[in-house]
C-alpha cells in the first residue's frame, strides 16, 4: 500500500476514536465504486479486566456485495499500549460469506488501570486497497478483590430453634478496605440476625461475622437457600447458605426389610435386617412357617436390637436346635427345612409390630 493510502486509513480509523464512535466499516471511494468491500465487527466491543487476567473478542469480517479475498487484520492504539494480538492476521473472505479471527488481550498484574481503546483494521489490496476499522474499548481494574464463604455452608435445623453460622471474608491480592454484608431471606418464618456488619479487611487478612438463624413452630419443613451478599465499592460477591428445616418431633415409624439370609445348616438361618424407620427396634419373638401352614414359634427370643439404618444379623432356630420353641401343625411334617421349599419367618418387635419375609432353602 502506498504511504499515502496507509495514512488515509489510519486517519480515519483515530478519527473515529477521538470522536467517540464505532465505525464498523470504512471504504476508500476506488472501493466504493466497484461496489464490493467488507465491514469488520468486534463482539464484545468492550471489555472489563482485573489486572492479571485475559479476554477474547471475536472479530468478523463480513463480505458486502460479493466482495472475496484476503484481509490484513493489525492493531493501532490511539494512546497507551495493552498486549493485545489478533489472529489470524490474515483471512480469506469468501463471497457474500465471513470471515473469523480472534482478538486476545492478556494483562499482568503491572498493568495500568485506566481506559484503553483498540483500533482493529482490515485492509485488502485485491485489485484495488479497501479498508474497514472496529473499535474495542478495555476497562482495566485493580486485581484486589476479596472472597466470602459461609462456615458451615450446610445447616440443619429443628423447627423452632437457632443455628449459628461464620462469614468468612479474605483478602485477596493485598485488598484492604470495608466489606458491608446483606442477606436475603426467603421467606418462611425465618430470621437472620446479629454478626459485626460492615466487615473491615486488611492487606492479606480475614475477618469473620458470626449470624444466627432462627426459625419458629410456623416455619415450613424443607430446604431453604439464604444469600449472603458482601460488597466494596464495586465489587459484589456472594455466598449461598442451605438450610434444610426439619421436624423436632419425627413420628416413630418401624420397618424392617430383609437385606439378605443364609441357611447355616436343615435347622439354622441367619437373616441380616435392616432397620429402614426412624426408631430403633428390638424383636422379642418369631414364627417360622411352611407353606402348609406348619409352624415353629420362639416367644420369648432376645432378638437384637437394631439402630435406624443399620444392617444387624438375626439368627432363627427350628426343630431340634431350638429347645424352647414351640410346634404347631401336623406332627412330625415340619421338623427341618427342605432344599427347595418356601419359608416365611415373622418376627414381632417390642412394640407388637410384625414383620414377615420369605425365603428358599
Amino acid at each position: 500500500m502506498h504511504l499515502k493510502s496507509f495514512l488515509m486509513v489510519l486517519t480515519a480509523a483515530l478519527g473515529t476514536v477521538a470522536g467517540g464512535t464505532m465505525v464498523n466499516s470504512f471504504t476508500n471511494s476506488t472501493a466504493t465504486k466497484a461496489g464490493t468491500t467488507f465491514i469488520l465487527t468486534v463482539n464484545p466491543s468492550s471489555q472489563t479486566l482485573a489486572q492479571g487476567a485475559s479476554a477474547q473478542s471475536a472479530v468478523s469480517i463480513i463480505s458486502v456485495n460479493g466482495f472475496t479475498g484476503t484481509v490484513a487484520l493489525s492493531l493501532f492504539f490511539p494512546a497507551a499500549r495493552l498486549p493485545a494480538v489478533v489472529n489470524p492476521s490474515n483471512v480469506t473472505v469468501p463471497s457474500n460469506g465471513t470471515a473469523k479471527a480472534t482478538l486476545t488481550i492478556t494483562t499482568s498484574t503491572m498493568t495500568a488501570i485506566g481506559n484503553y481503546t483498540i483500533v482493529v483494521l482490515g485492509i485488502t489490496t485485491h485489485g484495488k486497497t479497501s479498508y474497514a476499522s472496529s473499535l474495542l474499548t478495555v476497562q482495566i481494574v485493580s486485581n484486589q478483590d476479596f472472597a466470602i464463604i459461609s462456615s458451615p455452608l450446610n445447616i440443619l435445623n429443628l423447627a423452632g430453634t437457632t443455628n449459628t453460622t461464620n462469614i468468612v471474608l479474605s483478602s485477596v491480592n493485598g485488598y484492604s478496605g470495608t466489606v458491608a454484608l446483606s442477606v436475603t431471606v426467603p421467606f418462611g418464618y425465618i430470621t437472620v440476625t446479629g454478626g459485626q456488619n460492615p466487615v473491615t479487611l486488611s492487606p492479606g487478612g480475614t475477618a469473620a461475622s458470626k449470624l444466627q438463624i432462627i426459625t419458629t413452630s410456623s416455619t415450613l419443613l424443607g430446604t431453604y437457600n439464604i444469600t449472603i451478599t458482601g460488597t466494596s465499592s464495586s465489587h459484589v460477591h456472594t455466598t449461598t447458605i442451605s438450610l434444610t428445616v426439619v421436624d423436632p418431633n419425627p413420628p416413630t415409624i418401624e420397618a424392617l426389610t430383609l437385606n439378605s439370609y443364609k441357611f447355616n445348616s436343615n435347622t439354622n438361618v441367619t437373616l441380616s435386617i435392616q432397620n429402614t424407620g426412624t426408631t430403633s427396634v428390638t424383636l422379642q419373638s418369631y414364627a417360622v412357617r411352611d407353606l402348609s401352614g406348619d409352624a415353629w414359634s420362639l416367644t420369648n427370643w432376645a432378638g437384637p436390637t437394631i439402630s435406624p439404618a443399620s444392617i444387624v444379623p438375626a439368627n432363627i432356630l427350628i426343630g431340634a436346635s431350638c429347645n424352647n420353641c414351640i410346634y404347631t401343625g401336623i406332627v412330625g411334617l415340619f421338623t427341618q427345612f427342605t432344599l427347595g421349599q418356601t419359608y416365611i419367618i415373622t418376627v414381632t418387635t417390642a412394640r407388637n409390630n410384625q414383620f414377615s419375609f420369605t425365603m428358599t432353602y
